[in-house]
């Protein structure tokens, strides 16, 4: 326990108070059949004349704050304690590569949905206290922007990922996110039915492999979704696989734990579903520590494949953004996609046959 964490329970103390006043509420909520959270949404944002953007990105806030409570405390996201919350942006801070102002807009939303519980009777959430706004007053989340992703000259990068990945997995994770500029969330949620790389052998030994309805005739390529678990994009995309990112999934898919899981990329142990935290991980047991932070920038994670590659489509190749936003998932002008096979066909279709000739012309080669 910190000095001032003792310090605040002997001042609790003497006044008859706890410096944890939701813990005795835990188990029940734990208990409850409805969801809180899922209330919040209904009657406070889906409820609003809020944009798609908006409601999309309050829902992801809530549901990165549950994934993290359930994944690093034994403990209800509804009833969480000020060190929950600052753990919470720290992490989002120092693992995830978030900016200050970001963290702050996620406290600020989940304040915002606290706030909701204090002020309604049913819930038995104090009005002293709120653990998202007393988190707020403990952390700088104020002061400079995030510093920038480390420059990694392209034929440093070859040496890299040719000569020092050496884990088939790996390296085909790597490339992959490299090449795609997929987010580790997109990554992981990747089916073998989502990959159609035409190789008679993976054919014959993964019956699924390539048979999602946006795949046909669109031969190595690969269908990412935008509305898994989450996968932060606005917009659903098919992606070119070229002879390099389709060499290592090759070797890797040849070697893949075969025990009927769905998904592209496995755990080494028990051939489980890889989550965005194990891929970060992945990156960096292999670019840290030596291309760690340091005080000009921040250091190589999950994400950097993503920057690399935008900024490899847009600096040095000079794409235009719709193109670039169409590859990334990013919104684009138009009404919201509609729910129907049809009209997510109709979307892709106006775009792959777009990008796909010169992405696989000008798309950079890693020497594998």
């Amino acid at each position: 326990m910190s000095d001032n964490q003792t310090t605040h329970e002997t001042i609790a103390e003497a006044f008859g108070r706890t410096t944890d006043p939701l813990a005795e509420y835990d188990a029940r909520f734990k208990d409850l059949d409805v969801d809180p959270f899922d209330l919040w949404l209904e009657e406070q944002v889906y409820s609003q004349d809020y944009s798609d953007g908006t409601v999309n990105t309050m829902k992801r806030r809530v549901n990165q704050w549950r994934d993290y409570m359930a994944d690093q405390h034994d403990r209800h996201a509804a009833v969480p304690t000020t060190r929950h919350v600052m753990d919470f942006a720290r992490y989002y801070l120092d693992e995830r590569d978030n900016a200050k102002n970001t963290v702050a807009a996620k406290l600020g939303t989940l304040s915002r949905m606290f706030r909701y519980f204090q002020s309604e009777p049913a819930f038995p959430h104090p009005t002293d206290f709120n653990p998202f706004d007393a988190a707020k007053g403990k952390i700088d989340l104020n002061g400079d922007d995030p510093k920038e992703p480390r420059p990694i000259p392209l034929d440093e990068l070859r040496d890299v990922v040719r000569d020092d990945i050496k884990h088939i997995r790996d390296r085909a994770l790597i490339v992959t996110q490299f090449k795609l500029g997929l987010r580790a969330s997109e990554a992981s949620n990747i089916k073998l039915s989502e990959v159609h790389i035409a190789n008679s052998e993976l054919q014959d030994h993964y019956d699924d492999l390539g048979a999602h309805p946006a795949l046909e005739a669109r031969p190595n390529a690969v269908y990412i979704p935008h509305d898994r678990k989450r996968n932060k994009s606005e917009r659903p995309r098919v992606l070119p696989l070229d002879d390099e990112l389709r060499r290592v999934l090759l070797q890797y898919l040849l070697c893949r734990p075969d025990n009927g899981r769905p998904w592209l990329f496995l755990s080494k142990s028990g051939g489980k579903k890889l989550d965005q935290d194990n891929i970060n991980d992945i990156w960096k047991k292999h670019f840290r520590p030596e291309y760690g932070p340091n005080e000009r920038h921040r250091g190589v994670s999950s994400h950097y494949g993503r920057h690399y590659f935008t900024t490899w489509f847009r600096i040095e190749q000079e794409w235009s953004r719709d193109l670039i936003k169409y590859m990334r998932g990013d919104r684009q002008g138009g009404g919201k996609i509609q729910s129907t096979r049809n009209a997510i066909d109709s979307y892709i279709h106006t775009w792959f046959e777009d990008i796909e000739k010169s992405y696989r012309e000008e798309i950079f080669k890693l020497g594998i």
